[in-house]
C-alpha cells in the first residue's frame, strides 16, 4: 500500500511542459502537391494540442511574393486528415503577416502539417505542442476512497466473523 501511495504522489507531482519549434524555409509559387512545405512532427508521450502560427513574407510590389496561403492541412500517421479553414485575405484581424492555427486534443503519434504559400515566396513560423494533461484529483478525493474501502472492508469483516 505504500509502495501505490508513493506512486500515485510521484505521478501527481510530475509538471508537464510545451515545446515551441520554429521553422522557415522558401516555398515555390503554385499550389499543387509537390509545391506545399510539409513539416513533420511526432509526438508519443500522450494527447496533445498543437497550435502555432505562420509568418509569411507580404510583399505585394517586390518579387510577386503575396505572402497569402492556401489553407492549412494536418494530417495523422493513420490519414486522418484535419484541414484549417483556407484564409485568401487575414485582414479579419486587420494583420496582414500573421495566420494562427490551433488543432486540440490530436492522439500520440506523427502528424506532417502542410501549407502552400499561393504565390511562393519565404516564410517563418513556429508550433507549440502542449500535453492534454490529466486532471490530478484533490487530496480529499483520495481521502474519501480510503474511508470508503476502509468502511467496505470492515463490513466484509464483521459479514465473515457472522458466519
Amino acid at each position: 500500500m505504500k509502495k501505490f501511495l508513493t506512486a500515485a504522489l510521484m505521478l501527481a507531482s510530475t509538471s508537464v511542459f510545451a515545446t515551441t519549434t520554429t521553422f522557415s524555409g522558401y516555398d515555390q509559387p503554385g499550389t499543387n502537391n509537390s509545391k506545399t512545405t510539409k513539416i513533420s512532427i511526432s509526438y508519443t508521450d500522450s494527447s496533445f494540442d498543437l497550435s502555432g502560427v505562420l509568418d509569411p513574407s507580404f510583399r505585394l510590389i517586390n518579387e510577386n511574393n503575396s505572402g497569402l496561403y492556401n489553407g492549412l492541412t494536418l494530417i495523422s500517421d493513420a490519414d486522418d486528415t484535419f484541414t484549417y479553414s483556407p484564409i485568401i485575405l487575414p485582414l479579419h484581424d486587420f494583420d496582414l503577416t500573421r495566420y494562427t492555427f490551433s488543432f486540440s486534443n490530436l492522439a500520440a503519434g506523427t502528424y506532417t502539417l502542410q501549407f502552400n504559400l499561393i504565390a511562393g515566396g519565404n516564410y517563418t513560423g513556429s508550433y507549440t505542442i502542449s500535453p492534454v494533461t490529466v486532471p490530478v484529483p484533490e487530496p480529499e478525493t483520495y481521502g474519501m476512497m480510503l474511508v470508503g474501502l476502509g468502511l467496505m472492508g470492515t463490513i466484509a469483516l464483521r459479514r465473515q466473523k457472522n458466519r
